[in-house]
């Protein structure tokens, strides 16, 4: 605020609410537990591939969450309970840092924009966890403050994606689009900021990956339009007569209860058409992990913990500054292979991994 003249920039992340559902209890005490509708739909849709559903791994990471099979009903009310109690948690939060906005005067002038980076299965089509191409995982709350630009509680239902905010960010700041090798792929947003009604763009696109049984990694490319959903599933660069296909139309089935690529043919030729313009998907790419610089590395944080320099290090020496101290204890004595209550340079450097 001393250099009102000075342009400036703040990125805050929020971890809340994703996993896990901590938060203080005056936010758990906002609900009754008992008042959530478990979701009508728990299967996935009907027709759709095997593997095109998750298994909601992250969650089943967690002791009390059965490894295979779902929830009960009175597990999936506190999972909703939870994940409503860390929404009103960081809405908190976010109240504080806009209420400081207000007391510095700051407000007036300041750009705001509050995203997510996925959406998540509250128990609809029997998932839990994000990790799909289905709606609720792709839907995403995004809302933007600009001021002389949008009215405050207007809502639209254009289509935005994720890439679409930096032109945006640049247009309303008044800020030149860098001149890169490629083209931007996202749109400023501008004009359905100042015309809520207005369409926006016909189309936007994501992509989740799988392992198809006989063909290994695969990716679902994906077009959503205001109507449709269109999933394409195969190898990259295979041909397109490979592909599994799913599609679903949010008029008439808004919960994705079926997968009417079958029987939609016509529907689904438009929507890969507008899908085939777009670069092909990619597999991700995965480093193998150079071992000899591994090693060096955890014998130099062996130097850096050992500080009687006696060339072990005990239990306290350990512990000290480590960034999850409720695990690393449980990583102490995994690492300690004699379980003679220190851990010598060879242990913590191949933590605790047998010759």
């Amino acid at each position: 605020k001393s250099k009102s003249t000075e342009p400036f920039f703040l990125a805050l992340g929020f971890l809340k609410p994703h996993l896990p559902f901590c938060a203080p209890k005056k936010y758990w005490d906002l609900y009754d537990r008992s008042s959530f509708t478990l979701p009508a739909l728990r299967t996935p849709p009907e027709g759709a591939p095997k593997y095109a559903p998750t298994t909601w791994g992250e969650l089943r990471q967690y002791s009390d969450i059965p490894d295979t099979g779902p929830l009960t009903d009175e597990q999936a009310r506190a999972m909703m309970h939870g994940y409503h109690a860390a929404v009103s948690y960081v809405d908190a939060q976010i109240g504080r840092v806009l209420d400081e906005f207000d007391r510095l005067g700051l407000a007036t002038n300041t750009i705001i924009v509050l995203w997510g980076d996925h959406g998540w299965h509250l128990g609809d089509h029997g998932m839990w966890s994000k990790h799909t191409n289905y709606e609720e995982a792709t839907h995403i709350p995004l809302l933007i403050a600009a001021p002389g630009v949008t009215k405050p509680g207007t809502r639209t239902k254009a289509l935005a994606e994720t890439v679409d905010l930096y032109p945006t960010l640049c247009e309303l700041a008044g800020l030149p689009k860098p001149k890169l090798p490629q083209p931007l792929d996202g749109q400023s947003l501008v004009p359905v900021l100042k015309n809520p009604s207005g369409q926006g763009k016909q189309a936007i696109f994501h992509v989740f990956p799988r392992h198809r049984r006989g063909d290994g990694e695969i990716l679902g490319q994906a077009v959503r339009t205001e109507r449709y959903r269109l999933v394409e599933w195969k190898k990259p660069g295979a041909p397109p007569e490979t592909a599994d296909l799913e599609l679903y139309d949010y008029h008439a089935d808004p919960a994705e209860t079926k997968n009417l690529a079958s029987e939609q043919p016509e529907v689904v030729a438009k929507l890969r058409a507008i899908l085939a313009k777009q670069p092909e998907g990619k597999p991700q790419l995965s480093a193998k992990p150079d071992a000899g610089k591994q090693k060096a590395e955890r014998a130099a944080l062996f130097d850096r913990k050992d500080t009687n320099h006696d060339g072990q290090l005990t239990r306290a020496e350990f512990l000290a500054n480590q960034p999850d101290p409720d695990e690393a204890p449980k990583r102490f004595t995994r690492f300690d292979r004699n379980q003679d209550g220190i851990l010598s340079r060879e242990e913590f450097v191949k933590m605790g991994v047998a010759p």
